[in-house]
């Protein structure tokens, strides 16, 4: 029989577990292009641009990440993680500030392009270089809107053109510049006047997503019988920050468990490994003495260690910049006798096991800024 010790120990293993994931993905954008020869960048570099060629054509939606629709750095990231299995960085300018500068006379295919399209001084647009001073992105506004071919040598990209950037190593010490398919899909288009295609600027606001859930607590197990049991309402309050392998975040939920009869605020830092799949752990503040289910037996909620859990939700539903999700839950949280003493693992398990199942709504946190 599991005592209460040993799974206090087994949440503490989480926490670091958590605290060791966080600081990995901090680093591991750094050493994925380590130890690389000429030879392996020109074959990842071939890979992700024939991976962007075959979007040609798809449409632009503001912050989507294909596979049906992109906006300028979702075209990248999706791309580059899919061909390549290369993490960037989720924005633009987040993206420029990863990447390595270089000079335009040693630009090759796969470098990304930057430019700034709105008029200030921030870094708004990018695209990646396929020879013959083309390159691809996804374009929100102008006569031609999505994932198109454009050229350098157009007046409207020629002025607003910043720099290149490489984020694998050169692939030309091993290959001569004729083997670097520079060759164009299409002729540039021309754009009159001062008219042009512009990408909605991308920044920090761009990358810190905000959701707001609304849970059905249940469970199936008391002390006495196995049943299914209504146990509560949560809501819950989450900020994350995208753009890492794993993405951290922090919340809270306000817990109304009518199981035991109590009233809760769990306090939680989380990893999400994608849009679907999200891990947490936290301490719970109890504000009631709670009651065991079926009994009435009094008991102690922990503080630390609290609560842990898992949550796996739908695909999402866009409605502009909103996203909606359907949301599983399963966590435990962790329940005293009223001095102190371990919880038999029976009563453990009936007190803190609970699932949770309702709905999530996410937009970042740009959702709420005007932009000029």
């Amino acid at each position: 029989m599991c005592s209460m010790k040993n799974l206090g120990k087994i949440t503490l293993k989480i926490y670091l577990f958590l605290i060791v994931c966080f600081s990995l993905t901090c680093f591991q954008l750094c050493a994925q292009s380590s130890n690389m020869t000429p030879g392996q960048a020109q074959t990842l570099r071939e890979a992700f641009v024939e991976e962007i060629k075959t979007h040609v054509g798809a449409p632009y939606e503001y912050g989507a990440v294909g596979p049906d629709a992109f906006d300028c750095s979702g075209l990248i990231y999706y791309s580059a993680n899919k061909a390549i299995k290369v993490q960037l960085p989720r924005t633009a300018k987040a993206i420029y500030n990863y990447v390595r500068m270089i000079p335009d006379e040693k630009r090759e295919i796969g470098d990304l392009m930057f430019f700034k399209t709105t008029g200030s001084s921030t870094i708004s647009h990018i695209g990646v270089y396929i020879g013959n001073n083309q390159f691809i992105s996804a374009i929100s506004d102008g006569p031609n809107t999505g994932v198109i071919v454009s050229s350098l040598n157009q007046d409207y990209w020629k002025e607003r053109y910043v720099s290149t950037g490489q984020f694998l190593p050169s692939g030309k010490d091993e290959y001569s510049s004729e083997a670097l398919s520079e060759t164009p899909m299409t002729e540039g288009f021309e754009y009159e006047g001062n008219g042009g295609p512009a990408s909605t600027p991308l920044s920090f606001e761009d990358k810190l997503l905000l959701d707001a859930s609304l849970y059905f607590d249940w469970s199936l197990l008391s002390p006495r019988q196995f049943v299914f049991r209504y146990r509560g309402i949560d809501a819950g309050l989450h900020a994350s920050y995208t753009g890492w392998n794993l993405n951290p975040g922090v919340g809270l939920f306000i817990r109304f468990n009518a199981g035991l009869d109590t009233f809760q605020l769990p306090v939680i830092l989380s990893l999400s490994m994608n849009d679907y799949i999200r891990m947490y752990a936290g301490p719970v503040f109890t504000f009631k003495t709670p009651t065991l289910i079926d009994t009435d037996k009094t008991i102690k909620g922990s503080v630390f260690p609290g609560i842990i859990g898992f949550a796996v939700s739908t695909p999402k539903w866009k409605i502009g910049k909103v996203a909606l999700q359907a949301v599983q839950d399963i966590n435990y949280t962790v329940y005293n006798n009223t001095d102190g003493a371990a919880l038999p693992f029976t009563e453990s398990i009936a007190a803190g096991l609970v699932m949770y199942t309702g709905v999530r709504v996410t937009v970042p946190l740009s959702a709420f800024y005007t932009r000029n």
